[in-house]
């Protein structure tokens, strides 16, 4: 479980190792030796990437370091499309996805275990983020490594200061709890001059239950754990943020469509989640919106216990016919060089290296200002282990 640090920024974070060497396949399905032309296909399963992100945090890196690797974006239509793919014998070389979500692709016998080519090009997994590769090892039965993390999502509490100010309430301070926060919205859940402000709204609810590590299922009976005190209390606390009166919307569907009310509609107050891409916040900035972030509530009983691992990683299938090409592509996203410059753009790195750390947010001219940058910065080796 990791420490709330001051807070969590980016949606994405890098977590590095050592590149991988060059040199011929090995008989891991590739085909190619390491300066022939090869196109790889990158399926973003859970997620969608915009093409500059896809060209700034993927491409640029891989044809700097690999000059004939050429990576095409296959977005993402809808969630059993990876399920298409195996039909049509379409899998592509690269599955970037969720580890929280890596048994769906292990259910359907995806994933190509990456220990020997983890050997074969030296690769250090030993200085990546400890609890994400043990996460990612949780999933084997006889020491396989399905995915290597590249990416760890970071939660931070959005809020609109516009909101606050026409309200007269105090903005968020780091360190609040879900009770803080239910407190807050109370006050800001109001209708003023025709408006009907939203106090609190959520993302997604396996958030809260990774706070207090609870387990879906018990491992000694198999049963299910939702009648545990754990449990009661993640409902109970999700019951009180929609049960004040005006914070609840009128579809059910919508009560993880938070981000949407938050960025684009403006009502809302306060979205503790996953933090945002650039992108969503230029965009707001763009129509006059006011933000800050303050840390993701925590519960009072655990004050400085965080979001467990909410990790992005990259899955090479077992039917890829370019393996060995698709290692060198991971193992280069995670080198010292590739992560130093993406935590230059936004990507904060997971790395124990102060000379990586020190770059985060550089060419980011939207946090420029924000009182919290350095804190995150100084900060930072508490957030990670």
């Amino acid at each position: 479980m990791r420490r709330l640090g001051i807070v969590s920024l980016f949606t994405v974070l890098f977590i590095t190792g050592c590149g991988g060497t060059g040199g011929k396949s090995t008989g891991n399905g590739a085909g190619t030796t390491a300066d022939q032309p090869v196109t790889l296909s990158v399926f973003f399963k859970c997620f969608q990437v915009t093409d500059e992100e896809f060209a700034k945090f993927y491409v640029n890196p891989t044809k700097k370091k690999y000059p004939n690797i050429t990576l095409q974006n296959v977005a993402c239509t809808g969630p059993n499309q990876y399920k298409d793919m195996i039909v049509t014998n379409s899998l592509p070389d690269i599955i970037v996805d969720g580890v929280t979500n890596l048994r769906d692709l292990i259910d359907v016998d995806i994933p190509a275990d990456l220990n020997e080519l983890v050997k074969q090009h030296k690769f250090d997994i030993a200085s990546m983020n400890k609890q994400s590769i043990q996460f990612v090892k949780n999933f084997a039965k006889n020491g396989e490594l399905y995915s290597l993390p590249i990416t760890l999502n970071t939660f931070a509490t959005y809020y609109n200061k516009d909101i606050f100010d026409i309200l007269g309430v105090p903005y968020p301070k780091d360190g609040m709890t879900w009770d803080d926060y239910v407190g807050l919205a109370r006050k800001l859940t109001v209708q003023k001059d025709g408006v009907q402000y939203l106090g609190l709204q959520m993302g997604a609810f396996n958030r809260l239950p990774s706070q207090l590590s609870l387990p879906y299922v018990d491992a000694g009976s198999n049963k299910a754990t939702i009648q545990s005190d754990g449990w009661r209390n993640v409902f109970e606390t999700w019951k009180t943020i929609h049960d004040i009166p005006g914070n609840r919307t009128p579809e059910a569907k919508n009560l993880y469509s938070g981000r949407n009310r938050f960025v684009q509609d403006k009502n809302v107050a306060m979205f503790p989640d996953i933090a945002m891409p650039e992108g969503n916040l230029t965009d707001y900035e763009k129509t006059g919106g006011k933000w800050d972030i303050a840390s993701f509530p925590a519960f009072k009983d655990k004050a400085k216990v965080g979001v467990g691992v909410f990790a992005n990683g990259m899955v090479i299938p077992k039917t890829g016919k370019n393996k060995d090409a698709a290692f060198r592509v991971i193992a280069n996203l995670l080198s010292d060089d590739a992560q130093t410059e993406a935590a230059k753009n936004g990507w904060m790195p997971i790395l124990d290296k102060a000379e990586v750390q020190k770059h985060l947010l550089e060419n980011s001219t939207l946090y420029k200002g924000k009182i919290l940058r350095r804190s995150i910065i100084t900060t930072w080796p508490r957030l990670i282990r």
